[in-house]
């Protein structure tokens, strides 16, 4: 199945900040009254005030005065600011890092019905920081969060009822709460989301689903490397031939290996990644440069210490089945999945009406391409 690569916990979003009566949106920063609705008590002045100190928007920076402006306002129960104290002391910005005191905050604002705090006290469960690890906990915080629309915490919610991870596991329950999540542009539901199609994990076996919600999160995040490499993925090694495009998939292997070596820094190169260019070279004809991908996959794999020796060996064997077809100018198709018995298809999915895939039409021969590129 396409590699995935999953980002839901701990995520802090920035919220805009709310301005106070004295000011609107398109008026300058005027320090001076923002100040004066401030030391009059007023907790969306101390708030908006706090949080320029403390990034230095606007006004001088000021950390020391930044957290104490914020702490005032998040004591007025100001939701937002007892959100953002969690975040500094999670953080470490302005005050000593203390994940008791982050998940306290968060706890405070998440009682009184703040998505974000629900969101975030649910991280802090889950991992185990500054409180018990208690996945139910977790699950349950992420289910209220989830519950007023808030996409990381609806696929975070469905991640657990993916794997029965502190609730009762449901892949028909999380294929549900992926699409909510999914249709508001969240890019790591529609991976998930489309997986669940590609595997027929809690919804019918569907590769044209599957393949229009990984075409949605690499239009959606051009930018995010694991969307396009599962796309390439899909393209090159989808069961369905008719969904094949070597081509396609050959451009977006090399975007996602672009893209990963700009966020990391680096030349380094994760493997699935290498296995999916090998992929999509040998989709696209071209065997011999699949080849000299395939040998680097294993050879990047066989570097990864940290990876269980079980895993390795499996993955091992994969690469290394792979590799072999390769050299026999034959390219890689994944077996068909068996699905999940009753699963239901979802009719609030509109997927199909919204993007244009391919009905079915006759299979093309791949033939040998000159090699146009190298392993880098």
């Amino acid at each position: 199945m396409p590699h995935t690569h999953l980002r839901f916990l701990a995520l802090v979003i920035v919220l805009a900040v709310v301005v106070p009566p004295v000011a609107t949106q398109a008026q300058q920063v005027n320090e001076k009254d923002l100040r004066s609705w401030a030391d009059r008590g007023d907790a969306n002045a101390q708030f908006e005030l706090g949080l320029r100190l403390i990034t230095g928007e606007g006004v001088r920076k000021s950390l020391e005065e930044g957290v104490r402006l914020v702490e005032k306002a998040a004591k007025q129960k100001h939701l937002r600011a007892q959100h953002i104290m969690g975040t500094l002391y999670e953080d470490g910005v302005g005050v000593k890092k203390d994940f008791a005191k982050a998940a306290e905050w968060y706890r405070i604002s998440a009682e009184l019905g703040f998505a974000l705090s629900q969101h975030s006290i649910a991280a802090m469960y889950e991992e185990g920081r500054g409180v018990g690890k208690d996945s139910a906990r977790a699950a349950e915080w992420f289910k209220k969060a989830a519950d007023q629309g808030n996409p990381p915490s609806q696929t975070a919610y469905a991640s657990k009822l993916e794997r029965g991870d502190g609730v009762p596991k449901s892949t028909a329950k999380a294929a549900l709460w992926y699409l909510k999540a999914a249709q508001q542009d969240f890019v790591p539901a529609m991976t998930r989301l489309a997986n669940l199609y590609y595997t027929g994990q809690g919804v019918p076996v569907d590769y044209r689903r599957a393949g229009a919600w990984y075409h949605r999160a690499v239009r959606s995040d051009s930018e995010d490397p694991w969307a396009s490499n599962n796309l390439a993925w899909f393209l090159a090694t989808c069961p369905e031939e008719n969904l094949h495009n070597g081509e396609t998939a050959v451009l977006l292997a090399r975007r996602a290996l672009k893209l990963v070596a700009e966020v990391a820094q680096s030349d380094e190169q994760p493997y699935e990644m290498i296995d999916t260019m090998a992929a999509a070279l040998a989709r696209n004809g071209e065997y011999k440069e699949a080849e000299l991908w395939q040998k680097r996959s294993l050879s990047l794999l066989g570097e990864d210490k940290a990876l269980p020796e079980g895993d390795r060996n499996k993955l091992g064997d994969e690469f290394s089945t792979r590799l072999k077809l390769y050299q026999k100018a034959t390219p890689y198709v994944e077996p068909a999945p068996k699905g999940e018995d009753g699963a239901e298809p979802l009719p609030q999915d509109t997927i199909l009406q919204e993007e244009d895939m391919p009905e079915s039409r006759p299979r093309k021969k791949n033939t040998p391409k000159s090699g146009r590129g190298t392993v880098v």
